[in-house]
């Protein structure tokens, strides 16, 4: 299937660091069912998670353009196992501590970016960029199914919840495995400077000066400031899907864990199908900009829908299945422009840096989404939809094919 037999590789590491990451969706309101406001705190894990990132990210970026991919992608895989291990108890303390602590090594998808871009023709690029974005909505796929076929076996929650993270452990352990069997793929390295990369860590706690690098960066590579913007609205709207879960909980749908994996089940294999047959069949033969703006707006009107649902499974589920052939392309979009642009001398930084300033968007999206819940459950969309339309509007000034 991959002319160059390393791709299987690092694809199968983003699929199982994803099943990893969201087959603990479904159980998180357990650790915070105790505490007041429950959809305030789940927003404030989330939160937790992305906002260590701000210097994780970039930070592991960089140094792999010096020290090479697979040594950080090998630090990022232990440290997801190692905050794993943190979820034993089930109690909110430790689901904070775990949301610190994987933040802390999570780079993985700057680095995955990077790796497969450092392997990709020019004419394979936008194909393997948007296998990306499949895998990772396979990965919300079999996440929730093991969440879900776990969740046959037990019927207390706390024993759900454990045995559920027991078997995500399990998962992580696998991937540092295969984290082992995979190649290095960047050939030229710039030379470390420490000091430089310390520099680099207080940088990406200052907004200000992720901007002002961002800035400079679009210097050398003309575009890559604009598609950065792109991508900071498309992960503003994006937060609707960990949002999904609060929702689907505590809203009058009030599903338990086992029908919120099922959800994300039928919602990520959708996702995953669009995504497959769109990269693999149409993304060189289609418009990619006149499809971006389509179905930016048509997301716009699907947050709205969502905002209205009620109690109606079936139009839930209807909604749900036309978000995911369509929206759902967005991010593997953007994410083949932005590849087009990057280099072999910065392409760790630039994904890192880019990664960073999306995580502050998301970091953003998870207040705002949690502060709006704790008025009424249904605000969020009304985000998310305005989020769609910025994107939609801007698309427009993308360069015509």
């Amino acid at each position: 299937m991959f002319k160059d037999r390393r791709l299987a590789i690092i694809f199968l590491i983003v699929l199982l660091d994803v099943v990893v990451g969201s087959a603990t969706g479904p159980v998180r309101p357990e650790f915070v069912k105790d505490l007041s406001n429950p959809e305030w705190w789940l927003s404030v894990g989330t939160a937790l998670f992305l906002g260590v990132q701000l210097v994780s990210a970039p930070l592991l970026g960089k140094l792999s353009d010096s020290l090479g991919r697979k040594p950080l992608v090998l630090v990022s895989a232990a440290g997801t196992l190692a905050a794993n291990l943190l979820l034993i108890p089930i109690k909110a303390g430790f689901f904070f501590a775990n949301r610190i602590s994987d933040g802390l090594t999570n780079g993985m998808y700057a680095l995955m970016r990077s790796s497969v871009t450092d392997l990709s023709p020019d004419e394979e690029l936008a194909k393997n960029s948007g296998y990306i974005s499949t895998l990772v909505s396979l990965g919300h796929v079999f996440g929730p199914m093991v969440a879900g076929l776990a969740l046959f076996f037990v019927n207390d929650k706390s024993s759900q919840a454990k045995l559920v993270v027991w078997v995500l452990i399990a998962l992580s352990v696998v991937n540092v495995g295969v984290v082992l069997l995979m190649s290095e793929t960047t050939k030229q390295r710039s030379k470390l400077d420490w000091q430089a990369v310390w520099q680099e860590v207080g940088a990406n706690l200052n907004v200000a000066k992720l901007w002002k690098r961002l800035s400079d960066k679009d210097q050398e590579h003309p575009g890559f400031r604009f598609l950065t913007i792109l991508m900071l609205l498309a992960t503003l709207q994006l937060g609707y899907q960990t949002y999904f879960i609060t929702y689907l909980a505590l809203s009058p749908l009030k599903f338990d864990a086992q029908k919120i994996s099922f959800f994300f089940v039928y919602f990520g294999g959708l996702s995953a199908l669009s995504n497959l047959l769109y990269f693999k069949y149409l993304v060189n033969k289609i418009n990619k900009r006149i499809v971006l703006i389509v179905i930016a707006f048509v997301g716009v009107g699907i947050q709205l829908v969502y905002a209205r649902l009620g109690t109606s499974l079936p139009l839930l589920y209807a909604t749900v299945a036309v978000d995911a052939l369509l929206v759902s392309l967005i991010n593997g979009l953007l994410n083949g422009f932005l590849a087009k642009l990057t280099s072999d001398e910065d392409r760790g930084e630039l994904f890192g840096l880019n990664q960073a300033l999306t995580g502050i968007a998301s970091l953003l999206t998870t207040l705002v989404y949690g502060g709006l819940a704790t008025i009424q459950l249904s605000l969020p969309f009304y985000w998310f939809a305005a989020s769609l339309a910025a994107l939609g509007t801007l698309c427009w000034r993308l360069p015509k094919e």
